[in-house]
């Protein structure tokens, strides 16, 4: 961050020593308009123009990912509501999911199964 306004620093410093080094007045043409100004207010002025151009690109991008990372944090939502009966979460949280598999596998005996049969 801090060598980004160091170099933004430096380039509006070589912007101003051209600017006032060529500050002859000149004419200006658009349309059928025309004016005289100084060479160095054209280019300071241009340069701007720029920078808020690319700075409101640069907000209209940044306003779209925000939308699309608010859309598909609302799709998580919904679908996770429509889940339902899905739990989510730590399995200590959930409650130990596969400890009676384990128990089987091990030999042992599930005893929710014995009292379900007697």
């Amino acid at each position: 961050m801090q060598f980004m306004l160091i170099l933004m620093l430096v380039f509006a410093v070589l912007v101003a020593t051209f600017a006032l080094q060529n500050a002859y007045p000149v004419t200006i043409y658009f349309l059928k308009w025309q004016f005289e100004a100084s060479f160095a207010l054209v280019i300071l002025l241009s340069l701007l123009i720029g920078a808020v151009a690319v700075g409101s690109l640069g907000l209209v991008h940044q306003a779209t990912e925000r939308l699309k990372a608010l859309n598909q944090s609302r799709g998580k939502g919904e679908r996770n509501e429509e889940a339902g009966d899905i739990p989510t979460g730590k399995p200590e949280e959930i409650g130990a999911v596969g400890a009676d598999t384990k128990e089987n596998a091990a030999g042992g005996v599930d005893d929710s199964a014995q009292e379900v049969e007697g």
